[in-house]
């Protein structure tokens, strides 16, 4: 299970990969997005958590109506996170690897069954 140093790391990997995201999907970065919600006071914290920055994004649908592949990864990264859900293998169930949710938090399968995984979505 997850200690609360690896979930903070990871978060930090998923708001790296949310900027990232906004950055080349919609040209804005993760802080112009956050502070265009403090002004509409949507999101009502200086120096918000990450837990508040993931629920004002699903509540915001900031990521909610674009259909490139990684937004939609992203999308449910989130999702899963806030319904706890998160880290786990989508085949077998086993906890993935944190070094592999600070590479990409947006993996659903283990190294075990990734490989099997791929395959199936290449056929």
């Amino acid at each position: 299970m997850m200690n609360v140093a690896d979930v903070t790391r990871v978060k930090q990997a998923m708001l790296q990969r949310v900027d990232l995201t906004l950055r080349e999907q919609f040209h804005q970065s993760l802080t112009e997005v956050l502070t265009e919600l403090r002004i509409r006071n949507v999101l009502t914290e200086k120096n918000p958590t990450p837990e508040n920055v993931f629920e004002v994004l699903l509540q915001t649908h900031v990521l909610g109506y674009a259909s490139d592949s990684k937004v939609l990864n992203l999308r449910d990264a989130l999702e899963r996170f806030t319904h706890g859900s998160f880290g786990s293998c989508s085949r077998c169930g086993r906890e993935l690897p944190i070094e592999l949710l600070e590479k990409d938090p947006t993996a659903t399968t283990c190294p075990t069954c990734r490989p099997a995984w791929l395959k199936e979505r290449h056929h």
